[in-house]
């Protein structure tokens, strides 16, 4: 167990903190992530991004929340997909409509509407949210789809019993990257 000291003294040493950050929160340390946090003299996006995750991951959604609040009050340039991923995957598991519609308006406010990265995971968040309609609006509008945002579409579709609603979109999966 890592001592209060050591703990200092390795979060303050910039190039140290993210990659401990990474072991305690693969370790579920979750009290030595947030004294980490806190120490760090610098924080980048995957510092952010470690600390919004480990407490997401763990079950802990007030503080996963808290540091994502935080990081769009005073660190919004650190904002990246994977933030976005995170949060959307979070909030999709927690069915909380009302902070995933508030994501889906920082989507586009922050300008990663068009990357195919997040647009799976919105589209799931929104099938599981029982949002279809939306899901099938985001879909449709995306200016560039893959296989993986189509599959997720076609299981969106199915878990209300669309099956008609999904067929065109499995038959315009034959000849693309996907395996029959």
């Amino acid at each position: 167990m890592p001592t209060v000291c050591s703990i200092i003294f390795l979060s303050q040493i910039s190039s140290l903190g993210t990659p401990n950050l990474s072991i305690y929160t693969k370790l579920g340390r979750l009290s030595q992530i947030q004294q980490i946090f806190d120490l760090m003299p610098f924080r980048d996006g995957a510092s952010w991004n470690l600390a919004i995750s480990g407490y997401a991951n763990y079950g802990f959604s007030t503080d996963a929340v808290g540091v994502y609040k935080l990081m769009l009050k005073d660190a919004t340039m650190n904002l990246n997909q994977i933030t976005f991923l995170t949060m959307l995957i979070f909030f999709s598991n927690c069915r909380w409509m009302d902070l995933g519609r508030q994501i889906h308006g920082q989507i586009l406010k922050f300008g990663f509407r068009s990357y195919v990265f997040v647009g799976s995971p919105f589209l799931d968040m929104y099938a599981k949210l029982g949002l279809i309609f939306d899901a099938k609006q985001y879909y449709d509008e995306m200016p560039e789809r893959n296989v993986v945002m189509c599959n997720t579409m076609i299981i969106g579709l199915m878990r209300p019993g669309m099956v008609e609603e999904s067929k065109p979109l499995f038959h315009g999966l034959k000849g693309r990257d996907s395996i029959f």
